[in-house]
C-alpha cells in the first residue's frame, strides 16, 4: 500500500439495481461472464469469478434510479456499432451519439450509464 493511503486497491465496482435477476443476465451477456449466485437473501451478486482484482457486483435497493450516474463505467469494444447492436438486443439503449474519439453512452435496462468504445491508451487495447 502506497504511503499515506487509505485503501490498498479497489475491490469491486458496484451498481445498484432493482431487478438483480434481469440484470445480471444482462451484465453476464455484455461481459461474457457467468453471474454467480445471489447472495444475502437476494441482496447481491457478482458477474463473473471473484479471482480477478476487480469484481462488477449488483446490488439489489429498492429505490429506482433517478438521475444522471456521478460515476460510470467505460468499456473498450473493437467494433461500436456491432457493440451497440448487441447491447440493444439485450435489453439496453443508447443515450448519445458518438463522440469525438469513438465513445458511446449507452444504459443498462435499468437505465444505469456506461460508455462503450475503441478507447486507446497508449496503443494497449484492453477493457477500461
Amino acid at each position: 500500500m502506497a504511503h499515506g493511503a487509505i485503501v490498498s486497491e479497489l475491490g469491486a465496482v458496484v451498481i445498484d439495481v432493482d431487478d438483480i435477476e434481469r440484470m445480471a443476465t444482462f451484465w453476464g451477456q455484455v461481459l461474457g461472464q457467468e453471474p454467480g449466485p445471489i447472495r444475502h437473501d437476494g441482496g447481491w451478486l457478482t458477474v463473473g469469478t471473484l479471482e480477478g482484482p476487480v469484481w462488477l457486483t449488483l446490488q439489489k435497493v429498492p429505490e429506482p434510479k433517478a438521475v444522471k450516474n456521478r460515476i460510470h463505467l467505460d468499456f473498450q469494444v473493437d467494433d461500436v456499432d456491432r457493440a451497440i447492436a448487441r447491447i440493444m438486443d439485450l435489453g439496453g439503449y443508447q443515450i448519445s451519439e458518438p463522440r469525438i474519439g469513438g465513445g458511446v453512452t449507452m444504459a443498462d435496462p435499468e437505465g444505469n450509464e456506461f460508455c462503450i468504445g475503441a478507447f486507446k491508451d497508449q496503443g494497449r487495447q484492453k477493457a477500461l
